[in-house]
């Protein structure tokens, strides 16, 4: 079955629905897979089915499919099929890696550049072999990335759906690929080819439901594959095919203006959303400021001014598209004591002073864990120490010892490397660290004070989240797993108390009865295109960016009954700071002075007769 769902026409009722019919028909809990496209809609689906009562919903488990990936991945024959552990590395951990196999990929960026071009071509299931070199030098690199996370024991993120897949192709056999009986797969058009290649496997003896639409494929940096969900009933041909149109959530201004918008594209299949008139015309404002402060500024008053007319911080979802952005609007909000919140992708690791506390928060609790004792041993020197390091692990691979037996056998003048020192130096401050958590690991809240302390603005965020997950963590270990759920997966929690700010990446899934998108300009919504392949690269990005903004003004919620009626607010700067444009990569094209001149985005403009003329704010 294809379920073509639209912006708020009750694609998640409708979800949970079947998957309640299926459990009340007798089908058993445990066959029945239900994949969501964040850990949020997965408890939310878990909660409506407790609160509806159906029967065996305890023992269903909606879940993302990297979480499935992992759990498959954990279970011992898999991991003795695969060789490989599925410890993921964080995106700070890979400055470490990138370091240590520079050399063998010319240079950093070379590294870089190829690490991206190796999960590209897993996710788009190009071959069976990670990394498909080409030539000697991709070889050269291929070969040094796999010794270096088979040595460490890592996975790359993009490495773990491929991996799972790579098992399900090797073993027909396999129980995974007859353990379930019906698949329920939300947001399809949002997973990549290796994704859905993993989702034919787990479904090889079972009815599939995916549901999705097209027109919110926002996801082409993670390689999404939305052709998957345009040509499913082509390559299905006696599936159901079902249409969800009319949009309970949006007020009907908003409806037209994102029908006009949308309709711009050309890669699509002709549909619309149907206003509902018992949803009422809404609240809607296109403003222009002066410059990048003025709209902080702005957008703060005006949340101000509906925070003392009752509005709960929680009704209220700023959107922004970049951090140059975002920051001024976050900063401004907390400036006048208004309860906001970020939630950007390990926002609470964006220092070094963080990233190293938390690094060695991993590793107090496993000295075993190479790669945060690797990115320790050089986290605060730009080359992280690679050529002592090298000596080190040459010494590990010929003789059997970890990292950390090694280290700790210099430290002790028990075993000699030569030029290593600088290296052990830097272990006994990291076991001096160690120490003085392990005198505190039995009070949860001393062992965070002394880990992210009060005192030191760097670790303020990290703090934050340590103190909330504090609350239901009775151990470290429990606090770490709860801490590195909520930075490698920020999804939004159900309930919230503070005003929200995310991208527009982020906010698919929500919807608020107050919502404000900010840095409308060209540069940023659309982003540029200058380094774009050809020109059928180039529009294929300008379609998935006027998808994402139609994404942010469908967030918008009318509630007439409830003094609700829908309000959006679009916002955008006529200049801001040319040292900050290049800096974030804003493209602009003219310069007065130090400020770079701004253009409001073409989107803006497509918004059709329904939009109300831009004002000056």
């Amino acid at each position: 079955m294809r379920v073509i769902a639209g912006p708020g026409t009750g694609k998640s009722f409708a979800m949970k629905r079947r998957v309640a019919r299926l459990l009340e028909s007798g089908v058993a809990p445990k066959e029945l897979l239900a994949v969501t496209f964040t850990r949020v809609a997965a408890e939310d689906l878990h909660r409506e089915l407790q609160k509806l009562g159906v029967p065996g919903c305890e023992e269903l488990e909606g879940q993302t499919l990297h979480s499935l990936a992992m759990r498959i991945l954990s279970r011992q024959h898999v991991l003795e099929a695969v060789g490989r552990t599925p410890r993921s590395l964080n995106t700070f951990e890979m400055k470490a890696l990138i370091c240590d196999i520079a050399d063998a990929s010319g240079g950093k960026l070379a590294a870089k550049k190829m690490i991206q071009g190796y999960t590209a071509a897993w996710a788009q299931s190009q071959g069976d072999e990670p990394g498909f070199p080409n030539n000697d030098e991709e070889k050269a690199f291929s070969s040094a990335l796999l010794a270096w996370l088979e040595f460490h024991y890592g996975m790359l993120i993009g490495e773990l759906i491929p991996y799972l897949v790579r098992y399900l192709k090797d073993n027909p056999a396999a129980a995974e690929r007859s353990e379930f009986k019906h698949l329920l797969v939300d947001e399809y058009q949002d997973l990549n080819k290796a994704e859905q290649t993993a989702i034919a496997y787990l479904g090889e003896e079972a009815e599939i439901c995916i549901v999705g639409d097209d027109d919110q494929s926002i996801y082409s940096f993670k390689y999404a594959h939305p052709e998957g969900i345009r040509e499913w009933k082509d390559l299905h041909a006696a599936c159901a095919d079902l249409e969800m149109a009319d949009c309970h959530r949006c007020p009907t201004t908003v409806v037209e203006m994102a029908n006009t918008l949308i309709n711009v594209n050309t890669n699509r299949a002709p549909r619309a959303l149907t206003p509902l008139p018992e949803k009422g015309a809404g609240e809607v404002a296109i403003v222009q400021v002066p410059y990048l402060h003025s709209e902080a500024t702005w957008i703060t008053a005006k949340i101000k001014e509906l925070l003392e007319k009752g509005v709960h911080p929680s009704e209220i979802i700023v959107l922004v598209q970049r951090a140059v952005v975002g920051k001024p609007i976050l900063n401004a909000l907390k400036g006048e004591g208004v309860p906001a919140k970020s939630y950007y992708e390990e926002s609470q690791l964006d220092s070094e002073a963080a990233q190293m506390r938390f690094a060695l928060f991993k590793l107090f609790l496993d000295k075993e864990d190479r790669v945060a004792l690797r990115y320790l041993l050089g986290w605060d020197r730009d080359d992280f120490r690679c050529k002592p390091y090298a000596r080190v692990r040459q010494h590990c691979e010929a003789s059997g010892d970890s990292p950390w037996v090694a280290m700790d056998k210099l430290a002790d003048d028990a075993l000699t490397i030569p030029y290593t020192k600088p290296l052990i130096e830097q272990f006994k401050l990291i076991k001096e660290a160690l120490e003085e958590l392990e005198a505190v690991k039995d009070d949860l809240a001393a062992f965070t004070d002394t880990l992210f302390p009060d005192a030191d603005p760097d670790v303020s965020e990290l703090r934050e989240l340590a103190l909330a997950q504090m609350e239901a963590a009775e151990t470290p270990e429990d606090l770490l797993s709860a801490m590195m759920q909520e930075i490698t997966q920020p999804d939004i929690p159900p309930t919230v108390e503070e005003v929200r700010l995310m991208s527009l990446h982020k906010s698919k899934g929500l919807s608020s009865p107050y919502v404000f998108i900010a840095g409308c300009v060209e540069g940023i919504l659309p982003p540029s295109f200058d380094d774009a392949p050809s020109k059928e690269a180039k529009d294929a990005a300008l379609e998935e960016a006027r998808r994402l903004f139609y994404v942010g003004i469908t967030r918008v919620k009318a509630d007439p009954a409830n003094d609700r009626p829908g309000s959006l607010f679009i916002t955008y700067a006529q200049q801001m700071p040319a040292k900050d444009a290049y800096g974030a990569k804003v493209a602009f094209k003219t310069q007065s002075g130090p400020m770079a001149n701004l253009l409001p985005s073409r989107f803006i403009g497509e918004l059709g007769p329904a939009a109300p003329a831009p004002v000056k704010g």
